[in-house]
């Protein structure tokens, strides 16, 4: 066998320069001084003259200077560098820290899935790194290469010409030992035990060759550094999506440049940006789908494409003809990693397709049981290795797949007959986990589980879409009950009905006790948005509950018994008495909430704040803060509607607010702002009043808490017309009377009709005033004695509407209001009209 003497370049070779002259010939490019080169080398400045002699002598330089030029000219050339032809956007972080790690680690492997960029990234270090190196940079491309090539591929990189009767093995341990070259290994995975044998080889020589490596896995050599390359930064889902704002983002940079020269007028502006940043989102920031989607600017805008990513396989299908076939498609490149798969391994990855997001190890063990019960710790971590499956975070480990690769393993799934079994794995785990935090919720672990809803929210809503989606009714409901209480706290409530629409449709529900608790959860959730419609879920559950067993009739009393409050008071107690009898001691949370709703009930007041002590203690032992708290909220309203306000029960609302901070209760920090500033109100403080409803208003809107948005609108309303600011009086008044009005809020429903009324009567609309002075008429007959407002209707204004339509007018405009609901009276007398 034949080689170039240490890896030379060929010039060098054949003029007979050694392995110590080309030492000096790079150091001599580097422009070092004798005595510097003599340090590096650790020889004397006298044997360093005479190597410059004999290079002068051997490659025809006439002086030092044309020396260093003829090396710096042969470095370049034995680089064997491909140049791109597209620029690399980012990764300057990652390129100073892999040129570190190579300073002091002899093979550093850049891993990461299909199209990420690794191979471009390796280029770019070695293109910095390449003067560091006496023998330059030598590229092996193992992308064409079959196993049995591997061997040659990387002689040829290092300049050896095999001959027959000299194994390969030998000669290139020999060539390694003597070699100062960067030895840059590209795309491994395909060949990974091949490659890593013969690298371990080379290294195994312990000459000064460093290696970097590209592969979907690691080589698994010991002392191998794994580099994890990741995914281009991306607009955070969201932050603002201004051009501006974006433009930075190494994703968006990659996307801009890339469509820029497909399509020559584009550019990235604000009616486009939030379409891009979408793009890039939902591409995860991986380089090759981006160019792909690009390249695709052509034919569509960025709007559609983002329309038509459902179709990611067949939008992003053609790329550049010079690109390798892997990267010609988005699926080309997953195709690639997918046929390096064994069987159990795509049995695995294709069931990991079920999931829509992160998710942890007891999920992957439940959706894929049926690959055996060793499956999770032998194939999720070669599914790691193999950068198909993303590990997250810290402490509790969860993995990910990035979107495309999901949606090719679903692909997968589907063909493979697996599907529907899969999903009723994952469907089913994802119930157990929420019937578990429904119990957990109730104790004083609740905040962590709450956090870990939060997590899984996308996981449970699959779960969710596949009971309404399968007509599987009772796990539906199931879902919902157990749902309940976290999305009321987190401000869920608009999805909650959604759900409950979606479970109501599928089909009649049948009567039995998990259906009856999923549908007096669901009125619990629809009460602060619909009492009425709250009510009657409830008498759906009390009606399938008649013929069953007691615990569940108690629970569909109770809901009964909390929805009537509003709607049919004088049925509100009787059924919460009820429901607490069928309760009795043995299930203490459910007594507690009985008597939480008996606080709101109960027509008098003393009797009310002895259900909420009890219930408060019952709270408390079982170490639910938040129900505690809010029970704390709920005696203060009753005193309040009641006139009082003492200290104790500003004592309440300091309790609750501390209960709500220990819990994370973002809903019982609003609700305890809200009890402070009706305090505040009720002790002449209007303008602290006004300040704390303001404060807690945005929060009380996002999550969706109709009645006490209702409460602040109503204060502020009152303060603006203190003000003398009688238009924005009437926009507040209005909005507190719309806020409440389907969710019922007799007390303040009153107080805020008569309040608009007054302003339409200072705005010179006595009629309008009328309508809906004879709506709050209306609403204050028919609430429970214990809760209408505390002031009875002021007889002064009465009496000006008088005078000003006369007696017969006045009347006729009374009569009509008390005929219609408070939505229809606003409908009536629309903002702005005259009156």
């Amino acid at each position: 066998m034949r080689h170039h003497e240490a890896g030379l370049p060929d010039r060098l070779a054949r003029a007979g320069v050694t392995r110590r002259e080309a030492e000096v010939l790079w150091a001599v490019a580097e422009r070092l001084r004798n005595r510097e080169i003599a340090e590096r080398l650790h020889v004397s400045v006298r044997t360093v003259e005479s190597h410059i002699a004999a290079l002068l002598r051997k490659l025809g330089a006439p002086d030092r200077a044309a020396l260093a030029g003829t090396a710096v000219r042969l470095r370049r050339a034995g680089s064997a560098l491909p140049s791109p032809l597209t620029s690399l956007v980012g990764r300057d972080r990652e390129t100073s820290e892999l040129v570190a790690l190579l300073g002091s680690h002899r093979l550093v492997t850049l891993v990461g899935p299909g199209g990420v960029g690794k191979t471009r990234l390796a280029l770019r270090v070695a293109a910095a790194l390449a003067g560091r190196f006496p023998g330059g940079v030598r590229l092996a491309d193992l992308a064409p290469v079959e196993p049995e090539s591997v061997g040659g591929t990387f002689a040829r990189a290092l300049g050896v010409v095999p001959e027959p009767d000299w194994p390969l093995r030998d000669i290139l341990r020999e060539v390694a030992a003597e070699t100062g070259c960067l030895l840059l290994a590209d795309n491994c995975e395909h060949v990974v035990a091949e490659a890593a044998e013969t690298v371990a080889g080379l290294l195994g020589a312990g000459g000064p060759l460093r290696v970097l490596a590209t592969s979907r896995e690691p080589l698994g050599i010991p002392g191998e550094v794994a580099y994890q390359v990741r995914t281009l930064d991306l607009p955070a889902p969201h932050a603002p999506e201004r051009a501006e704002s974006i433009a930075a983002y190494d994703a968006v940079r990659l996307f801009v440049d890339r469509a820029t020269a497909a399509s020559p007028g584009f550019t990235l502006d604000d009616a486009v940006a939030p379409a891009v940043a979408a793009l890039c989102r939902r591409l995860d920031g991986l380089p090759l789908a981006i160019e792909l989607a690009a390249s695709r600017l052509r034919a569509f805008g960025p709007v559609e494409l983002v329309e038509h990513l459902d179709r990611r396989f067949e939008l992003l299908s053609a790329g550049a003809r010079t690109a390798p076939p892997r990267h010609r498609a988005l699926r080309s490149t997953i195709d690639w990693s997918y046929r390096l798969l064994d069987d159990d391994e795509r049995a695995m990855f294709e069931r990991l397709g079920v999931f829509p997001a992160d998710f942890d190890l007891t999920a992957i063990a439940s959706t894929c049981a049926d690959l055996g019960d060793d499956a999770v710790m032998t194939l999720l971590p070669r599914l790691v290795d193999k950068s198909l499956v993303s590990p997250l975070g810290h402490g509790t480990r969860r993995y990910r797949l990035l979107e495309t690769i999901r949606a090719y393993a679903a692909l997968r799934l589907a063909g493979s007959g697996g599907e529907a079994a899969a999903r009723r794995r994952h469907a089913a785990h994802y119930l157990a986990l929420a019937e578990e935090a429904a119990e957990r919720l109730r104790t004083s672990g609740q905040r962590d589980w709450l956090d870990r809803l939060t997590a899984e929210q996308p996981n449970l809503r699959a779960a969710l879409a596949h009971s309404t989606g399968t007509g599987d009714v009772e796990s539906a409901w199931r879902m919902i009950a157990a749902l309940q209480r976290f999305w009321d706290v987190t401000g869920r409530r608009r999805e909650a009905h959604q759900w409950i629409r979606r479970a109501l449709a599928v089909a009649d529900p049948p009567a039995t006790p998990a259906v009856v608790a999923g549908l007096t959860e669901a009125s619990a959730i629809l009460d602060s948005r619909d009492s009425r419609a709250a009510f009657d879920l409830a008498g759906k559950a009390a009606r399938l509950a008649a013929g069953l067993d007691g615990l569940t009739r108690a629970r569909a009393a109770r809901a009964v018994g909390m929805t009537a409050t509003w709607v049919r008071p004088e049925l509100a107690a009787p059924a919460l008495e009820e429901a607490l009898a069928g309760f009795g001691d043995e299930h203490p949370w459910d007594s507690a909430l009985t008597m939480q709703g008996l606080t709101t009930g109960a027509g008098d007041l003393s009797r009310a704040l002895r259900w909420g002590r009890d219930g408060v203690a019952l709270f408390r032992a079982a170490g639910d803060h938040m129900y505690a708290a809010n029970t704390l909220f709920i005696m203060a309203q009753r005193s309040m509607f009641a006139g009082v306000a003492d200290d104790e029960v500003h004592g309440w609302l300091t309790e609750s607010r501390a209960l709500a901070e220990a819990a994370g209760s973002e809903a019982d920090l609003a609700h305890a702002t809200v009890g402070f500033g009706q305090l505040a109100w009720l002790r002449g403080d209007h303008e602290h009043a006004a300040e704390l409803m303001s404060e807690c208003l945005p929060t009380l809107r996002r999550l969706g808490d109709r009645r006490c948005t209702g409460r602040a609108l109503y204060i502020l309303g009152e303060r603006a017309y203190e003000r003398q600011e009688p238009a924005r009086a009437e926009e507040l008044l209005r909005a507190g009377v719309e806020a409440v009005a389907l969710a019922g809020q007799s007390s303040v429903l009153v107080s805020a009709l008569e309040a608009l009324a007054a302003v339409y009567a200072a705005r010179h609309r006595p009629r309008s005033a009328a309508v809906l002075l004879g709506t709050a008429y209306g609403v204050r007959e028919a609430a429970g004695a214990h809760m209408r407002p505390v002031r009875p209707p002021g007889r002064e204004l009465r009496d000006a509407l008088v005078r000003a339509l006369g007696a017969e007018s006045f009347d006729s405009a009374h009569g009509q209001g008390e005929r219609l609901t408070p939505a229809e009276a606003l409908r009536l007398v629309p903002s702005g009209e005259p009156g």
